[in-house]
């Protein structure tokens, strides 16, 4: 059976906005547009060295589904 998912493309919050709940609360509002139109699942990317943005969606119940690669050329 498919599945609809939700698909968040970028969370972006002033810096000296950051840590007051802002993100948060932009993340819960996402999530409830999504649990609104009946999607199961929210997925976003993050970059690997934004360790930041990497702790911030883990504390928010994120776990890893899978990983791009690069190489230069």
């Amino acid at each position: 059976m498919p599945e609809t998912f939700l698909s968040l493309q970028q969370i972006a919050v002033a810096p000296g906005a950051s840590r007051g709940g802002v993100g948060s609360a932009l993340l819960e509002g996402v999530r409830a547009l999504g649990r609104a139109a009946g999607c199961r699942r929210l997925v976003t990317d993050v970059w690997d060295f934004n360790e930041g943005a990497r702790a911030f969606y883990r504390a928010r119940g994120f776990r890893p589904l899978n990983s791009k690669l690069e190489q230069e050329l």
